[in-house]
């Protein structure tokens, strides 16, 4: 990551198309670098705020365990499947 040098406090990350409904969906780019840059293979994720399921796609991608917490049936459903599929 950053070609091996140290990172910087600004990010360039491009915008990415919604792949659910949800309406603050994140770019899963984005949270490969927060996953990759705190956790190793093996760690657990905690989502409290589950909502798309971006985070617990990517971590399960990455080797990590994840847990998720969704209080909205519609969007617990939708990242249960993305979860899922990853």
């Amino acid at each position: 990551m950053n070609d091996g040098k140290q990172m910087r406090n600004l990010w360039d990350i491009k915008a990415e198309k919604h792949t659910t409904p949800h309406p603050a969906e994140k770019p899963e780019t984005l949270m490969e670098r927060i996953i990759r840059i705190a956790t190793k293979q093996g760690d657990l994720v905690v989502d409290p705020f589950m909502g798309s399921g971006t985070t617990g796609a990517v971590a399960k991608r990455l080797g990590r365990a994840f847990l998720g917490f969704e209080n909205a049936p519609e969007h617990f459903n939708t990242a249960s499947q993305r979860i899922n599929a990853a």
